[in-house]
């Protein structure tokens, strides 16, 4: 038996739990390669035009992944704890993807706390829908579970002490996990940043502890974009500036990002807008202005600096 991974979406919160699961549990799996062009005309021919690039994209990895593995695996998520309520789409793609494509072997797992549908259960489920013992699919969770938990944690403090000790510039680049990592809609930025020796910070590996998003709005409504907020509110007295990665036309990310721009005040920021006919040269221009905004800033800060000294 042979599990494939779409390469998009919640993969880059939650592939490292999925493949260790699959791996305490002898089964084997695939993962779709890396997001490419060709990706995104495969999802387009089961998307509609309104549909937003990440969903376009995953819609492709999907289809990549016919006739190479026995089940393809996708995921519902509603709400990943108590009171927390996201995108519908997430909700949804298991019925999108059902009903786009012919003769495809799918299973899922459902999260949704209001339903009491939680993480451990959906689990121990999706390991007996594999035809797993209970008992395997429990120490299967718990071992993937603990290795998540210590990876995750890894990230955050790798990037604390990155802060702590680097003199580089630093930007923070604040969006959707899926849209950071992506082959195509993030990593084109970091790719620029990099040649500009600018230590990138990453809005998602950290993990907010507590809900600080009132502080830019108290009727925000989806948890991800909350999360959005309390890494802004985190990081932006360690940073030198802000890239928000817009993925168009997400209507959840066009209201709330448009709200962080305006509340974000005394800080080089800007939005990039990603869909699937960007082009690298105007992103370049782009991002080369607004590292010179940071540089010249910096200068005058630091000239400010020493005349205070020397006061």
């Amino acid at each position: 038996m042979k599990i494939g991974i779409p390469k998009a979406l919640m993969y880059y919160k939650y592939g490292y739990l999925w493949k260790k699961y699959f791996d305490y549990l002898g089964i084997e799996y695939i993962v779709s390669e890396n997001s490419n062009k060709n990706i995104i005309e495969l999802g387009k021919k089961h998307s509609t035009d309104e549909t937003c690039i990440p969903f376009k994209i995953y819609m492709g990895h999907v289809n990549s992944l016919k006739n190479k593995c026995d089940y393809i695996l996708v995921p519902r998520f509603l709400g990943e704890k108590k009171d927390r309520i996201d995108c519908i789409k997430f909700n949804s793609i298991y019925d999108v993807v059902n009903n786009s494509f012919d003769n495809l072997n799918l299973i899922e797992y459902n999260i949704d706390y209001t339903e009491n549908k939680y993480e451990f259960l959906e689990f121990i489920k999706l390991g007996k829908k594999l035809n797993k013992k209970t008992i395997e699919c429990f120490f299967a969770y718990k071992k993937a579970k603990k290795k998540y938990l210590k990876y995750r944690k890894q990230q955050e403090e790798k990037q604390e002490q990155l802060i702590k000790n680097s003199n580089n510039k630093k930007i923070l680049l604040l969006g959707h996990s899926y849209n950071l990592h992506d082959n195509v809609i993030g990593k084109p930025i970091i790719k620029i940043l990099k040649q500009y020796d600018i230590d990138i910070i990453y809005s998602d590996f950290h993990n907010s502890k507590k809900d600080n998003s009132s502080k830019i709005s108290e009727t925000l409504y989806w948890t991800s974009n909350k999360d959005l907020i309390n890494s802004l509110l985190h990081y932006k007295e360690k940073v030198d500036g802000i890239i928000i990665l817009t993925a168009f036309p997400c209507g959840n990310d066009c209201l709330v990002n448009e709200l962080i721009i305006r509340k974000t005040k005394d800080i080089p920021l800007i939005n990039i807008v990603v869909d699937e006919l960007n082009s690298e040269a105007g992103l370049v221009t782009r991002l080369e202005s607004f590292i010179d905004i940071i540089d010249e800033r910096r200068n005058i800060n630091e000239k400010s600096n020493k005349f205070s000294k020397s006061r």
